[in-house]
């Protein structure tokens, strides 16, 4: 069973928010991933947020920034509205909503897949593995 600790940071789309520099920068309060998270969003999305905007506790914690996790996202609503913590769970995965917000060349979709291979407990263990060492 995933500690309630965990789940927030199992993004319904695939990404793990506990690697995610704008979670780091918030829960470590690192001035500098600050820095980095703040002109990423700045340029990409075209905003003027400033390094101590950037805050986040991951898809299902109760903070996002405009660039992560956000409660806009319609992934995130549709799983939330499916009770599912993961897309990888839906009985229609993979679906058009989630074609249109993942780009499936990156590792998302592949860890959505490995999820549902080997369930949630089994991929976050791996994920966890995976970046302690």
């Amino acid at each position: 069973m995933i500690p309630e600790s965990e789940r927030s940071l199992i993004g319904a789309c695939g990404v793990y928010c506990g690697a995610c520099g704008d979670y780091l920068a918030y829960v470590n309060d690192d001035k500098e991933l600050r820095r980095k998270a703040a002109a990423e969003i700045n340029r990409q999305l075209n905003m003027n947020l400033a390094p101590e905007e950037v805050r986040c506790l991951g898809c299902w914690g109760e903070i996002h920034t405009a660039w992560a996790a956000s409660l806009r996202c319609d992934v995130r609503r549709c799983a939330e509205e499916k009770r599912m913590l993961s897309c990888a769970l839906c009985d229609r995965f993979p679906c058009e909503k989630l074609d249109r917000r993942v780009d499936k060349k990156n590792k998302h979709m592949g860890n959505l897949s490995r999820i549902k291979e080997i369930g949630l407990d089994a991929w976050l263990n791996e994920v966890k593995k995976s970046q302690s060492g």
